[in-house]
């Protein structure tokens, strides 16, 4: 793929040398209509007339049809869409000449344009999603009653698609939610915000696990905010099962990768919820305050 800078110095070094008489380019015009085509969107006919125009100079709309081969009907309808995109110069007039601008300039105008468009392009497909995600998420709602009706058991990949159905569950605790991890690094960015919200709405989290010399400062200060929220986290130099307990139904066990990815599996079972609860509740009565090791640990970043 060649890049909009390297189109331009070409096509720059064709406008010199063609008004000089220096340029014969059968082969090299037909690539660079094939870039102007497939890089910049310019349609086959828009290319060859704007090659025309490089290569001839101003020519009259019955020029340009002679010197590109494009179909006489189109001529006019190219012309304009290439005057419109910032290529080409009209002088009017019986009849009208058509000039190619520096093409610098002109390639400069058309990104502008173009990246105008996309842009209004991207507004109008985000305010579609915005619109839709009201009826997608119902849709979404029923399938998941659904399912935890029908499937006790779900296993998936730790990966980005568990990370954003993990948010969601935290998103809808109702009373508590209980975590126990031996992992040393920090949590995702979009955990800690899900776990914010929860806080917000005065439900219960408690979390034992590790807080080690590997966050950086700013892990550091993001999960003492949560903590100041009432996030109550007990530091535990803890190696053994990784999981979470939600609202003492539903359990989410995390298992070390083997090979690939981290593997974890959904439970709604209460009664292996209960007994992780009362797991979690002895490493909570061995772990002690994390606020002053996280403390610590950020003045020794300072």
């Amino acid at each position: 793929m060649l890049h909009v800078d390297c189109v331009t110095n070409f096509i720059s070094s064709v406008h010199t040398y063609s008004h000089m008489g220096k340029l014969s380019l059968n082969e090299e015009k037909e690539k660079l209509i094939e870039v102007l085509n497939e890089e910049l969107g310019l349609t086959p006919y828009e290319s060859k007339a704007y090659i025309a125009l490089l290569l001839h100079g101003p020519l009259s709309p019955q020029g340009v049809n002679q010197k590109s081969g494009i179909p006489r009907p189109r001529t006019y309808d190219v012309l304009n869409s290439l005057v419109g995109k910032g290529l080409l110069m009209e002088q009017p007039g019986r009849p009208p000449m058509y000039a190619a601008v520096d093409p610098k300039v002109g390639m400069e105008k058309m990104m502008v344009e173009l990246e105008r468009k996309l842009l209004r392009q991207l507004e109008e497909k985000r305010k579609t999603a915005e619109r839709l995600s009201s009826t997608l998420s119902k849709l979404h709602d029923k399938s998941r009653e659904v399912a935890v009706r029908e499937e006790r058991v779900w296993v998936t990949r730790r990966d980005s698609a568990f990370i954003a159905r993990y948010c969601e569950a935290i998103r809808n605790v109702e009373e508590e939610f209980v975590v126990a991890t031996p992992a040393a690094s920090p949590p995702e960015k979009e955990v800690l915000e899900a776990v914010k919200q929860v806080l917000k709405k005065n439900k219960t989290v408690r979390v034992v696990r590790q807080i080690t010399p590997q966050w950086t400062r700013d892990d550091l200060e993001r999960y003492e905010e949560l903590i100041r929220l009432g996030d109550q986290v007990r530091y535990l130099k803890y190696d053994g099962l990784r999981y979470a307990v939600f609202d003492k139904t539903d359990t989410v066990l995390v298992f070390p990768a083997e090979g690939g990815s981290q593997l974890a599996i959904w439970i709604s079972l209460p009664s292996l919820a209960a007994i992780l609860r009362e797991h979690f509740e002895a490493l909570w009565q061995e772990g002690q305050s994390a606020l002053p090791i996280l403390r610590k640990l950020k003045e020794a970043k300072t």
